[in-house]
Formats: structure tokens, sequence, C-alpha cells
């Protein structure tokens, strides 16, 4: 049986060692042409991403190759792995690129609803949220800060890159941790708000 590559967690999408190895001799029944097959494909989509300007290439690589596992290990007949694999790749930039504009727009309003309040709306949203951000840890609240500095473009994507290289991490991670923490805050905020702590 062949063995992943190294680069391929076989955890990832619930992938079983037996489904991955499949996909291993589908490519080839050679194992070393097998692996060599499946770099190259990598490769291939990390430089596709990458031309997309998404902030992790790397994962988002990952799981075009996980998707496409799944589907045919469901049956689904795949004639050419490459063009197949490049077809959901592209609807996974379309999804991430959605993902970060979403991001991008939320933190960008609520910081220009922040400037444009009064410093007594000002008070009042601190009194609220700062109970709220005290409740996490140290580690999560310099997390916090470090990921939401307000850079824009490629700079904002290169700095959450290095944090994520930092924390050992992906950034696709790093951006799911970072949106629990806001879940949390959130949910902090409105209890307070429910207890009739308006700060506006």
């Amino acid at each position: 049986m062949a063995e992943p590559p190294q680069n391929h967690s076989r955890n990832r999408q619930n992938l079983s060692p037996e489904v991955f190895a499949r996909f291993l001799e589908f490519l080839s029944p050679d194992p070393e042409e097998a692996g060599r097959i499946y770099t190259l494909l990598h490769k291939k989509l990390v430089g596709f991403f990458s031309l997309k300007g998404i902030s992790d290439p790397v994962s988002a690589a990952d799981e075009t190759i996980d998707r496409a596992i799944i589907k045919m290990n469901a049956g689904t007949p795949v004639p050419d792995v490459t063009k197949y694999c490049l077809g959901i790749a592209r609807n996974i930039a379309k999804e991430r690129f959605r993902l970060e504009q979403r991001e991008s727009s939320a933190f960008s309003g609520f910081i220009e609803n922040l400037s444009n309040s009064s410093d007594e709306q000002i008070e009042r949203i601190y009194h609220i949220l700062k109970p709220c951000f005290d409740q996490l840890s140290t580690e999560e609240q310099k997390l916090l800060i470090e990921y939401c500095q307000v850079l824009r473009g490629h700079a904002r994507a290169e700095h959450r890159r290095h944090l994520a290289m930092i924390m050992n991490t992906t950034v696709l991670a790093l951006r799911m941790r970072v949106t629990r923490l806001r879940s949390v805050l959130t949910h902090c905020v409105e209890k307070r708000l429910n207890n009739g702590q308006n700060p506006l």
C-alpha cells in the first residue's frame, strides 16, 4: 500500500489512510510514480492559489485534493485528475475570497462606526467590551490584537501568514480560531447588552 506524501495530513476531511491510498493507486499503480504525480499536482494547485492571491495557498491545495478524493471515493468519474482538481480549486478560490472579503468588510465597518462615534459612545462601548475581552486568556488577547491590525491588501495577507508561521499553524486554522474568539466576545457583549448595558 502506498504511503501518503509527508505534506498531506491523513486526518483532514476525515480521510482514512485506505481512502487516500486508493487515490494514490488511481494516480499510478507504482507507489513512487504516484507520489511524484501527487507532489506535482499539489505544487500546481499551490501555484494556482498563489496567483489568485489566496492567503494560505497550501491549505487551499490540501482542501482541493481532499474534496476530489471524497468525490472520487463516492463514485464520481474523473478521467483527468488535474483538470478535475483545478475545477474544484476555482470554486474554493471564490469561496475563500468571499470569506476574506466578508471578514474585511465586517471589521472595517466596525472601525468606521467606532471612528464616527462620539467620545461618550466610545467610552460606553469600551466599558461593555473590556470585561468580555478581559475574560480571554493573555494568549487569546494577544492573538486578537495581532490578527486584527488594520492592514490592507498584500500587507495584511503577509502579516497573517507570518503570524501563522510563528504560531506553527496555517492561516485557515488561525482564521477559524480568531472567528471563534470573536464569537465568544460577541456572545458576551450581547449578554451584557441584554442586561441593559446599552453602549449607545
